[in-house]
């Protein structure tokens, strides 16, 4: 197995044992930190955008919970 799969592998096991709080607040925090990068990459106030994107997600991962075992 290649050293990139083995590290996505080991990511993807990390992100996904988090709690349901940690995982919607991981989620959140990567979503609003991505929005932000790239809005302000091309030029853009994206402040208030890249907040309500982060809360959206975080909010939407914690009330279905897509890590819950059936």
């Amino acid at each position: 197995m290649s050293a990139t799969k083995r590290l996505y592998r080991r990511f993807d096991e990390w992100a996904r044992n988090r709690s349901r709080l940690g995982y919607a607040a991981f989620v959140g925090l990567v979503s609003a930190s991505s929005y932000l990068l790239v809005g302000t990459l091309l030029g853009g106030s994206v402040i208030l955008e890249a907040v309500t994107m982060g809360l959206t997600l975080a909010l939407l991962f914690f009330a279905f919970d897509p890590n819950e075992q059936s």
